[in-house]
């Protein structure tokens, strides 16, 4: 029993593998939705990487450390004082129109590349970039005013000034306008006080962070603000979308579940229903060969399996009769033909046969007169 039971299993899971894989192909709008659902599924984790990267380099970036913010290569800083701001009452400085990087205020918000040491060669009188302070124990942000070369054409330093103290006192570079009638050791010494006053930074390669590439105004307090309430903004979302994403996760294993057991369960009562009739077949046999054994109704027995073949040819011999009818009736109807036929020609035959009998009556009646 145990055997016809595994059997019935695995013939019932082959079927069931059968109909799946005759599954008919899906619609165009089936196809549609599944194409959506993988686009969500992609944007879903796309936005979640997203948020984990950018809560990660973006939170405490910077904050009493010389860690630099960045995604891919792409870092965003929030400005936090007015050092770079130009003011309207003081003069511009000419060569401020000739750089890519204007003044910017507290507030506004800075797109920065990651600096590479082995690009030291290409900084330039100008840029702004953004450097490790060590006297702020943090980032800062300031425009370069002068590029030293080392003996080999290698630059090893760079000096920065905020473009709000250089409409105060500019740092003088020498060959430029401001650096006219003023010695060599005039400037140096002029320099030098800027540097001790803090107006100017001396900046190694190894400190320098990233170069500003654009400016958005504003943008730093909504940067700021995102850092103050990370937990609302970070914390709060990606816990949702993951408690989604797992919940949908279970709802698919629990739905995939319940129809591997649906199926399986189908496939145990049938195989139990299998059984059960093979059971109950075996054991009428052995209670007819009992009986047959003990001669007892064996007449009776013999009848019920001669009634039995006959119900199994009862369907054929009721074709065989009809047809056998259907030949009969057309027999019937020729025979019948045949006997009207023969009927009118025996008619026909004695109606001539009268009328040649009158005639030789006719004609014996007038011999018989004349004699």
């Amino acid at each position: 029993m145990e055997k016809n039971k595994n059997e019935n299993l695995a013939a019932n899971n082959s079927k069931t593998e059968i109909e799946e894989n005759k599954k008919e192909p899906m619609n165009t709008k089936q196809k549609v939705f599944f194409v959506l659902k993988i686009v969500g599924n992609v944007l879903f984790y796309g936005i979640l990487v997203l948020l984990f990267l950018f809560a990660i380099f973006n939170i405490n970036g910077g904050n009493g450390t010389d860690n630099f913010p960045n995604i891919f290569g792409t870092g965003f800083l929030s400005v936090q004082s007015d050092s770079m701001k130009r003011s309207s009452n003081l003069k511009n400085l000419d060569e401020w129109d000739d750089y890519e990087i204007g003044g910017f205020e507290k507030g506004d918000l800075l797109k920065d590349s990651v600096f590479h040491t082995e690009d030291a060669n290409e900084l330039k009188i100008g840029m702004v970039i953004t450097f490790y302070d060590a006297s702020l124990k943090g980032l800062n942000t300031h425009r370069i005013v002068y590029v030293h070369e080392k003996s080999d054409g290698n630059v090893d330093y760079v000096i920065t000034q905020g473009d709000a103290r250089a409409q105060i006192q500019a740092y003088v570079l020498p060959g430029t306008k401001r650096a006219e009638g003023m010695s060599d050791s005039e400037i140096a010494s002029y320099d030098y006080q800027l540097e001790s006053t803090g107006a100017i930074e001396n900046v190694e390669i190894t400190n320098i962070r990233g170069i500003v590439k654009s400016v958005s105004v504003g943008g730093g307090k909504v940067l700021d603000n995102i850092r103050q309430n990370y937990l609302f903004y970070f914390v709060l979302p990606v816990a949702v979308l993951l408690l989604f994403e797992i919940f949908l996760v279970v709802r698919n294993i629990m739905i995939l579940r319940g129809e591997k057991n649906k199926a399986e369960l189908e496939g145990t009562r049938e195989a139990m229903m299998a059984d059960v009739e093979a059971e109950k077949e075996k054991m009428r046999q052995e209670l007819l060969a009992e009986m047959r054994a003990q001669g007892l109704v064996l007449e009776d027995t013999n009848n019920e399996e001669v009634k039995e073949e006959n119900k199994v040819d009862e369907s054929t011999e009721d074709k065989k009769e009809e047809v056998v009818e259907t030949e009969t009736t057309a027999e019937v109807v020729e025979e019948t033909n045949a006997e009207e036929v023969k009927e009118e020609s025996s008619n026909e035959e004695t109606t001539t046969e009268s009328v040649e009998e009158e005639k030789k009556e006719e004609t014996e009646e007038e011999t018989a007169s004349e004699e």
